[in-house]
């Protein structure tokens, strides 16, 4: 069954924990349904690339995507991973914003987009999707927060075990490499990690 993308963000909603607190009208449901746009991406395929300007709101149906961007060393670091039924860049309050990170399909991918102008209109005439807006960024800042004091208060098995216990999604998904590199150390490390718990 084909959904909609109001009714797929209904679903986010719930599984958020925000339903209580923002219930899209059937106005909103509408302007959504008439305005995002359906796309598909091919596992290993960029949807954005660092440096170009964003010209859309994503939401990702189905797969895995992999924010990162290039070291000093033009090593690949992975600073985020996203799964279905979230939004991928909900920084779109600029008029011109120029993407900070890579993002790569590390599945198939069925994503949603919208239009940035179309994206200014909806801040403009719904509340509901202002109250979404505001949510998402809390959780990306808060989670931005955490990561930074792992970084500096764990060491490398400890971070570990943290995602072990916070981000177990990504052991079925993501490349052992990528993994390492979210975590801050070496394949190498991680394996030896592994090894020993």
């Amino acid at each position: 069954m084909v959904q909609t993308i109001a009714t797929l963000i209904d679903e986010t909603l719930m599984v958020m924990g925000a339903h209580l607190h923002v219930r899209m009208t059937d106005e909103e449901k509408a302007y959504l349904d008439a305005h995002f746009e359906l796309i598909h991406i091919k596992k290993g395929e960029h949807l954005v690339t660092r440096g170009e300007e964003v010209c859309y709101l994503y939401y990702l149906e189905s797969g895995i995507v992999r924010l990162w961007f290039p070291d000093k060393e033009n090593r690949e670091i992975s600073a985020r991973f996203i799964q279905a039924k979230e939004f991928i860049n909900f920084f779109l309050s600029h008029e011109e914003h120029h993407a900070h990170y890579n993002i790569k399909a590390l599945e198939p991918c069925k994503i949603w987009r919208l239009p940035k102008k179309d994206l200014h209109q909806l801040y403009e005439l719904s509340i509901n999707f202002n109250k979404l807006a505001r949510i998402h960024l809390v959780r990306s800042i808060n989670r931005k927060i955490i990561r930074e004091e792992e970084f500096y208060t764990l060491d490398a098995e400890a971070r570990y075990k943290a995602l072990l216990a916070n981000e177990k999604w990504l052991l079925r998904s993501i490349p052992l490499k990528d993994i390492a590199s979210y975590i801050g150390i070496t394949p190498q490390a991680l394996s030896n990690i592994r090894k020993r718990i």
